[in-house]
């Protein structure tokens, strides 16, 4: 088992920190920009809009207004000139037209990103080619943020990055395309680069997840590539376009039940540090200061496997932390700042009884949030542990969440230092 991390190691330099430690790069010195991490489900949250549209703001409340390039080749393309001039249709054209006219009712000018992965109809202006295209790449670096929609990320890598290709679809030896080096040039220049679900996805470094489920990815393990089967987990090896490079990036996290196959990929790959971000909710990341707040509606799961262990039945020992709305994070020592007093020790009442489908399966009969609920209702116990299992049986995973001296919890739904482990029965 590795020693886990405390303020005092991580302070006198006496253990690695988590970006040193995976495969990925490192965190860039001097980095300038924000990015707006978003889980997925938007649903035109006002906050985490209005974030975005002030953090590209030129000049703060003067005469300038942002200028916001919206991305969404991770759409499928349109089928017809039709289609792709529908903004209720959900393409790339036509996402392109919603998310163009959201942003300008919140202030900003947008300009629409005209590449696809394919070209479906003639007179189609979504091409592959215009991600080589210099004008194109001209208007992404006249604009002062960049929105990347949902969709499938490894779409992004098809058409944003010119990649060599490798075996099981895995990508390899991947250069910038002038595009995607104009989206890096707003960054760079200190814009903000916000995505929703694949938007957040494709900003993750090495190991990029592109699927699966969390129940195969524990029965089966991992595998390079983006269509091994409909369940089993796969990742890029090389991965996206490295924004973020704190830990492994996942969407829709809380919300899916995703806890479980992010631990087991970053188990496989060698990352100590998995960031997932629930629905309708954002991570705001200073690359400049390494630190984030959470906005919006859910939670933000910060899980640190430094000190854990873990073999192919079972992982122990796992950190969790959970973030809510105006919560704060120093990436450089992991510390959290919480917008409500912290408590330590138990609270009142029975705990949670045991969840069947703790990982939210899609073959299950639970909702969402379940891993989440249990946590949120046994920190506020009387209880030292509870447990679920997995809707699968053969073979059954059992979770369990244990308070130790380390958790802390406040009234506004977060917690931190709770420990997960999965047991395969």
């Amino acid at each position: 088992m590795r020693t886990p991390r405390t303020a005092a190691t991580i302070a006198a330099g006496t253990i690695l920190l988590p970006f040193m430690l995976g495969t990925g790069p490192a965190h860039a010195a001097g980095a300038e920009g924000n990015l707006i991490l978003i889980g997925g489900a938007l649903n035109e949250n006002a906050q985490i809009l209005q974030r975005i549209v002030a953090d590209a703001d030129p000049d703060g409340s003067g005469p300038a207004r942002a200028r916001i390039a919206v991305v969404t080749a991770a759409s499928v393309p349109a089928a017809t000139a039709a289609e792709a001039g529908d903004p209720a249709q959900s393409n790339a054209a036509a996402n392109g037209l919603y998310y163009g006219d959201l942003f300008e009712q919140y202030g900003a000018d947008a300009y629409l990103v005209p590449i696809d992965i394919e070209t479906n109809y003639a007179g189609d202006p979504y091409v592959p080619g215009n991600a080589y295209s210099t004008t194109v790449a001209d208007q992404v670096r006249a604009s002062t943020g960049v929105f990347f929609s949902g969709g499938d990320q490894s779409r992004y890598v098809e058409t944003l990055l010119d990649c060599a290709p490798a075996a099981g679809d895995a990508f390899t030896d991947c250069v910038d395309t002038p595009v995607l080096g104009a989206v890096r040039s707003v960054l760079d220049a200190g814009g903000v680069v916000a995505g929703s679900s694949a938007g957040l996805t494709i900003q993750n470094g090495a190991d990029m997840v592109t699927g699966g489920e969390s129940y195969e990815a524990w029965r089966y393990g991992a595998y390079a590539g983006t269509g091994v089967g409909a369940d089993d987990l796969t990742y890029s090896p090389f991965g996206g376009f490295a924004f973020f490079t704190e830990g492994l990036l996942d969407s829709h996290f809380g919300t899916w039940g995703r806890q479980a196959r992010m631990i087991a990929l970053a188990d496989e790959t060698g990352h100590d540090l998995v960031v997932g971000v629930d629905e309708t909710t954002a991570l705001v990341y200073d690359r400049a200061t390494r630190r984030g707040e959470v906005i919006g509606v859910n939670g933000v799961s910060i899980l640190d496997l430094y000190g854990a262990a873990i073999t192919g039945d079972r992982a122990e020992y796992v950190r969790w932390d959970y973030l809510v709305n105006g919560d704060r994070i120093d990436f450089s020592t992991l510390a959290v700042t919480a917008s409500a007093t912290k408590r330590s020790g138990a609270g009142t009442g029975s705990g949670p009884n045991l969840k069947r489908d703790i990982w939210d399966s899609p073959a299950g009969s639970g909702g969402t949030y379940s891993m989440v609920a249990q946590a949120k209702a046994l920190v506020k116990s009387s209880a030292d542990v509870a447990q679920g299992t997995t809707w699968e049986r053969n073979p059954r995973y059992r979770t369990y969440l244990d308070r130790v001296s380390a958790t802390r919890w406040w009234s506004t739904g977060g917690f931190e230092g709770l420990e997960v482990s999965f047991i395969r029965e």
